[in-house]
């Protein structure tokens, strides 16, 4: 008796349907992973992903406005993106809640596929196979930094491929990335990620205070460049236009300051252009 031919497995059409994969959980495609879709895609096999709501939804939203505060130019932070990890094992669409990216060509409204910066998952009732599946994934596909915030504990867990696992309580502060270092913030504590309250300390007053510090010390610098040309005036050294714009350009005050000893000092225009360096 001839036997059968076995049907392919039968990944489309109905989810309730569709047959099962090797861990349990129905198969699809990638076209069950679109803007909107509650799916994601592990292997060949559909997972369902948790919303983004309550604390879950404000802590995503806390570190993606950290992040594109704080981000050099020439990056991209996207949320809930769709990243196509597909390796030999099979196809493979997750979505990250924000990821930093360096190397984005095509549209965010797109699949990101490439390796991202930074990933951060936001813990909030997910179970812990969920993102440990997750996880997992990325550092296979040599993601650098994986981040895992975890909302009821207020912790942060950080990831690295080959190395243990670090974990941040309440209380210790996180070393950020250098492509963080848009406004010179290299730390930021724990709860800022966690805390709606504290999260603006290093977001909006964060750039406004430091843009306000940088405001003073242009006008101090402007105030010392302005009392060496004073001083070269007043004791009647004359110098050309070029010295005088580079005098006003510095605003280095230590250098400044040696400048203006020098023109206190140096009896003749030769010996303060050699002073002037």
């Amino acid at each position: 008796m001839d036997a059968h031919p076995t049907r392919p497995p039968r990944n489309t059409g109905p989810i309730e349907l569709r047959d099962f994969g090797p861990n349990g959980r129905r198969l699809g495609t990638f076209d069950d992973c679109y803007a909107g879709s509650p799916w994601e895609l592990h292997r060949g096999e559909l997972v369902e992903q948790m919303g983004s709501k309550d604390l879950h939804g404000i802590v995503m939203a806390l570190v993606a406005a950290l992040f594109r505060t704080h981000v050099r130019d020439g990056y991209t932070v996207m949320t809930d993106v769709y990243c196509d990890l597909s390796d030999a094992e099979g196809p493979s669409m997750r979505a990250p809640d924000v990821v930093i990216v360096g190397d984005l060509s095509a549209p965010k409204n797109e699949a990101y596929r490439g390796t991202p910066l930074l990933a951060v998952e936001v813990r909030g009732t997910q179970s812990k196979h969920y993102l440990e599946e997750k996880v997992k994934l990325y550092l296979e596909h040599d993601w650098p930094w994986i981040w895992i915030a975890h909302c009821e504990r207020g912790e942060l867990e950080v990831f690295r491929r080959g190395e243990a696992s670090v974990t941040y309580r309440p209380g210790a502060e996180v070393p950020l990335l250098a492509e963080l270092d848009k406004h010179g913030l290299a730390r930021v504590p724990v709860t800022a990620f966690f805390d709606d309250r504290e999260a603006p300390r290093f977001i909006d007053e964060w750039v406004r205070a430091r843009g306000e510090a940088r405001g003073e010390a242009r006008g101090e610098a402007r105030g010392r460049a302005e009392a060496v040309l004073g001083v070269l005036a007043a004791r009647g050294l004359a110098v050309d236009e070029a010295t005088r714009a580079r005098v006003r350009a510095c605003t280095d005050l230590t250098v400044l300051d040696r400048w203006l000893g020098a023109a206190a000092t140096a009896p003749s225009v030769d010996e303060l252009a050699r002073a002037l360096g």
